[in-house]
């Protein structure tokens, strides 16, 4: 992905999505960075946008990906130490809603 297409990603302006895969990426995002979950508007637009066995199929996207960002990040952080690298905290995406 390119520098632009992440900060799209970021924004998430409903002008540069479908509304089908802004719904779902929007869901997503509040899934995964709320505490209590998807807003109720959210989760409304993202029920309308797909029939229960596509949002099943997001679901299991989401999870897939959040587990190997997850599994990804230990095994660097492992290979680091092992190493004898530093692990320097400025790598991570510097991209921010600004």
């Amino acid at each position: 992905m390119t520098g632009e297409e992440l900060r799209e990603l970021v924004e998430l302006d409903p002008e540069r999505f479908d509304a089908r895969e802004h719904a779902a990426l929007c869901w997503v995002r509040e899934t995964l960075t709320r505490r209590e979950g998807a807003s109720r508007d959210t989760l409304e637009r993202f029920e309308r946008a797909f029939d229960e066995r596509q949002r099943r199929h997001i679901v299991a996207t989401m999870k897939a990906m959040y587990f190997f960002n997850l599994a990804g990040n230990t095994l660097d952080g492992w290979l680091r130490r092992m190493l004898g690298q530093r692990e320097d905290a400025h790598e991570a995406c510097v991209l921010s809603r600004d």
